[in-house]
């Protein structure tokens, strides 16, 4: 294998030089936000024309886009900014959406200096010149509907082409939509020692298959490190010839996530009992009660429906088969039962399925 051409070639055009793949900018905390914000003012006041919001949930959060497009025909693009609709916390959402968008009109800028530049050197050299070319598209990985910490996961993707090797820009954008948003991290599925799990697992990986990567350029993860949420997993990015070359594009390594910092539930408040078996069992209605569910009984089918805004999960009595939203029905090896006139799933349930911590017990 090649030695890694990322230190010697030439990183795209001024604007889009490879940076760490992350929202690096977003705090931990809603309160927070606006400092953010404060260091990213729009630089100028590009072309914008609004596109109807876009539904991608009725329940989760929408995205509305923002089209830019360039004032010279030296410099053709495509570019859709997304802005977030929806959010709880419509003071962080504000502040999110001026950070994606002022990132937009900054790259644009650049991008249209460097072609007028770039337009001249050709002419006065007799050089044909083609137009350069730039383009900003997004994907909503997660809209905060579909899982049960109200997660959303937004990956914007910036590139411009100057006729050779396009060097892409990837910011993700994760936050957990509550009334106060919180900057999702790393250590919330893997705990505080989240570097060394995944560095573990991101070398294993590597070796399964060397060939295609530079190894002896993985470094491990750093703080601010790229990534994005999905179908219950957590998927970590790297800039495109960092550790592979560019046939690879922009590295990819998928974990299972588990939340760590859900609300806990505290054993000590709901009604209790162990089976025959010795497998701890609580009543469904104090969960729901107690993590704000909404329950319903349906006589016919025998089973309990319970519903939190987009959440949702349904159980059978005697039926051992769970499941959360969008999820894959498992099996917990304890089915539901009633037990005077009360419906007890077993605590795996709670941690399992709904992804809550139990305080006590």
């Amino acid at each position: 294998m090649k030695k890694s051409p990322f230190n010697v070639l030439k990183l795209g055009v001024v604007g889009l030089t490879v940076v760490g793949i992350s929202a690096g900018m977003l705090p931990t905390n809603g309160t927070a936000f606006a400092d953010a914000v404060n260091t990213t003012k729009p630089a100028i006041n590009a072309p914008i024309s609004a596109v109807p919001i876009s539904t991608i949930n009725n329940t989760g959060i929408q995205i509305k886009e923002v089209i830019l497009t360039s004032s010279t025909e030296l410099l053709n693009t495509n570019i859709k900014v997304p802005q977030i609709v929806g959010m709880l916390d419509t003071k962080a959402q504000e502040e999110i959406n001026s950070i994606i968008l002022s990132k937009a009109q900054k790259d644009l800028a650049l991008w249209e200096k460097d072609a007028t530049e770039a337009a001249a050197d050709a002419k006065k050299a007799g050089f044909e010149y083609r137009p350069y070319e730039l383009y900003i598209i997004y994907e909503l990985k997660e809209n905060g509907s579909d899982n049960p910490s109200g997660m959303i996961s937004l990956v914007v993707t910036s590139q411009g082409d100057t006729g050779g090797t396009g060097m892409p820009r990837v910011d993700t954008y994760n936050v957990f939509n509550t009334k106060q948003a919180k900057r999702i991290a790393l250590s919330d599925f893997f705990g505080n020692d989240f570097k060394e799990k995944l560095n573990t697992g991101i070398l294993a990986k590597i070796n399964e298959e060397p060939e295609n990567y530079f190894i002896e350029e993985f470094k491990g993860i750093d703080e601010e490190q790229g990534f994005y949420i999905e179908n219950g997993e957590v998927v970590i990015l790297f800039p495109k010839y960092s550790i592979a070359p560019g046939a690879m594009g922009t590295p990819e390594f998928r974990f299972s996530t588990h939340i760590t910092n859900n609300p806990k539930l505290d054993l000590s408040t709901i009604a209790t009992f162990k089976n025959a078996n010795g497998v701890s069992m609580v009543s469904l209605r104090d969960v729901a009660n107690r993590l704000g569910y909404e329950i319903k009984w349906n006589q016919t089918s025998r089973s309990a429906e319970l519903k939190k805004g987009a959440q949702w999960t349904n159980v059978t009595l005697g039926k051992d088969s769970y499941f959360f939203a969008k999820m894959a029905p498992v099996t917990l090896g304890t089915a539901p039962i009633l037990k005077n006139d009360t419906i007890y799933v077993p605590v795996k349930m709670v941690t399992d399925i709904l992804r809550v911590e139990i305080k006590n017990g």
